[in-house]
C-alpha cells in the first residue's frame, strides 16, 4: 500500500470526515430540498432516476444538474437542481410515456411546470423552506385535485367510480385476499360509509392517496369535531376557542399519522389526555366543563370505529379514505396544516400589507409582515382573539372573492383535453359493451 493510501485508510478509521464531490453535495441538497413531498407522499419512481446530466468537458467549479423523479397515485414529478443557476424545476416528465392499463395516464400534477429561484439564498435551510412554500401553493404537499373542463364534466361520475376500485376497493382487497368489501362497508354502519362516498364525491376530484397531513386533518375532523359530540356542549365556548380547539385536535394527531399507516394507541392517547390544552394553556376540561367527559367518551368511540376499520380493509386503505375525507373544501380541505391553508395566510397578509390594512396590532407585536405570516401560518391559535378574528376574516374574504370570479379555491390540475377525449371514448366503448 503506498504512503497516500494509507494516509487515506487511516483518515477514514480516524473518524475523518472525506470531502463529498460537488456532485454528491449537488444531490444532497435536491434531497433536503424534496423532503416535504416525500412526507406528503411522492415517492422516488426508481433510485436510478437519480443523476448527473454532465458535460465531460466541464472542468472546474462547474457542477452538474441533479434530478429526481416522483410518483403518487399515477401522478409523476421530475424536479431538477441546478447548483451553476440555483434554479429548482418541477417539470413533467411522462410526455412520451405509454398509457397501460391505468385508470388515467401517467400526468404532471401541475397545469404547467413551476421554477423557484433559489440563486440569492446562500442558507440551506432557506433554500428548502423557500422550495417547500412554493410546493405548498402548486398544491403538491395536498391531495391531487381534478378539474374537468366544462365539456368533460359529465366524465365526473365514471371517475369516482374508477377512483373508488382502483384506489380504494383494490388496496382493501389485496390486504384481506378477497373481495367483500360490501359486507365489511356495511358492518362499518351507514354513517360511515356515507361520509366516505362524500369525500369520493367532492368536486374537484380528490385523487385518493395517502397524504400523512391530510389525513391527520381528517382523524381531527371525524374523531374531535363531527362525529364526537363536541358540536352538542358548542354553546361553552365562544367560535374562536372552538377553532383554537381545532387546531389544537389537528396538532395532537399529527406526529402520530405516517406513510406506513396511524399509531392509533398513541393517537388515542394524545385525543383523550384528560388534562389537554390550547396552545394558550386553558384546560380543554375547564372550558367544556360537564361536557369534557361524554365528549372524551366519543372520541373513543370514533377511534375505535376507524381502529376497526383499518383492520378490516388495511392501512394503506384507510390513509388514502382519511386523505380525503381530510381534503373535502366544504369540511376541513382548507384547515389548519393543509399547504392550501398557509399559502391563503401569507396571501392575505402579503396583501394587507401592501395596501397598509394589516391590524395595528400586528404591527406593534411583529417585527414585520413576514414575521406575521410565519406564526400565522404555522400556529395562529396563539395569536390573541382580535389578530386570530382578523385573519379568519381575511381568509373567508379572500375565498369568496374566488368563488365569485369563478377562480378556484384550492390548487388543482385541469385534466388535459386529450385525456378527456380518449376517455370518452373509452367510457361510451365500455357502457355499450356492457349494454350489448
Amino acid at each position: 500500500m503506498s504512503e497516500g493510501e494509507q494516509d487515506a485508510v487511516g483518515s477514514a478509521t480516524s473518524g475523518a470526515v472525506l470531502p463529498r464531490s460537488r456532485e454528491a453535495e449537488g444531490r444532497l441538497l435536491l434531497r433536503r430540498l424534496v423532503a416535504p413531498l416525500v412526507r406528503a407522499g411522492w415517492s422516488e419512481a426508481t433510485v436510478e432516476e437519480w443523476y448527473d446530466d454532465e458535460d465531460p468537458d466541464r472542468r472546474g467549479a462547474e457542477v452538474a444538474e441533479v434530478t429526481v423523479g416522483l410518483e403518487r397515485s399515477g401522478f409523476h414529478l421530475l424536479v431538477s437542481w441546478n447548483p451553476v443557476t440555483g434554479q429548482l424545476v418541477v417539470a413533467d416528465p411522462t410526455e412520451g410515456w405509454e398509457w397501460d392499463d391505468g385508470l388515467l395516464p401517467p400526468l404532471l400534477p401541475l397545469d404547467e411546470e413551476i421554477t423557484v429561484d433559489l440563486a440569492g439564498e446562500s442558507s440551506q435551510a432557506v433554500r428548502a423552506e423557500t422550495a417547500r412554500r412554493a410546493f405548498a401553493a402548486a398544491g403538491l404537499l395536498d391531495a391531487t385535485r381534478i378539474r374537468l373542463a366544462e365539456p368533460a364534466t359529465f366524465l365526473h361520475a365514471d371517475l369516482v367510480v374508477s377512483f373508488r376500485a382502483d384506489y380504494v376497493h383494490d388496496a382493501a382487497i389485496r390486504h384481506r385476499g378477497r373481495d367483500d368489501l360490501a359486507g365489511v362497508f356495511a358492518s362499518l354502519g351507514e354513517e360511515f360509509s356515507w361520509r366516505i362516498a362524500s369525500g369520493m364525491r367532492a368536486y374537484p376530484l380528490i385523487v385518493p392517496a395517502a397524504v400523512p397531513s391530510a389525513a391527520a386533518r381528517g382523524i381531527a375532523e371525524w374523531c374531535w369535531r363531527r362525529e364526537s359530540v363536541v358540536e352538542e356542549w358548542h354553546h361553552k365556548v365562544d367560535d374562536l376557542t372552538m377553532a383554537r380547539a381545532n387546531i389544537a385536535a389537528t396538532r395532537a394527531v399529527l406526529p402520530h399519522v405516517h406513510l406506513e399507516g396511524v399509531d392509533w394507541p398513541a393517537l388515542r392517547l394524545a385525543l383523550t389526555l384528560p388534562g389537554r390544552r390550547l396552545a394558550d394553556g386553558r384546560a380543554l376540561a375547564e372550558l367544556f366543563e360537564e361536557g369534557w367527559e361524554p365528549i372524551l367518551a366519543s372520541i373513543h368511540g370514533q377511534v375505535d370505529l376507524w381502529q376497526r376499520a383499518e383492520d378490516e380493509l388495511g392501512p394503506q386503505t384507510v390513509l388514502a379514505l382519511l386523505s380525503m375525507h381530510g381534503s373535502r373544501t366544504e369540511s376541513v380541505g382548507d384547515w389548519w396544516g393543509s399547504g392550501h391553508y398557509e399559502t391563503l395566510t401569507r396571501l392575505v397578509i402579503e396583501n394587507g400589507a401592501q395596501v397598509g390594512k394589516l391590524p395595528r396590532a400586528a404591527l406593534e407585536l411583529f417585527a414585520d409582515a413576514d414575521r406575521f405570516a410565519d406564526i400565522a401560518a404555522h400556529a395562529p391559535d396563539v395569536l390573541d382573539d382580535d389578530l386570530l378574528h382578523w385573519l379568519t376574516r381575511a381568509i373567508f374574504d379572500e375565498q369568496s372573492r374566488r368563488r365569485i370570479e369563478g377562480e378556484p379555491d384550492t390548487a388543482v390540475v385541469t385534466l388535459p383535453d386529450w385525456v378527456a377525449e380518449e376517455l370518452t371514448e373509452l367510457l361510451t366503448t365500455d357502457h355499450d359493451d356492457a349494454s350489448s
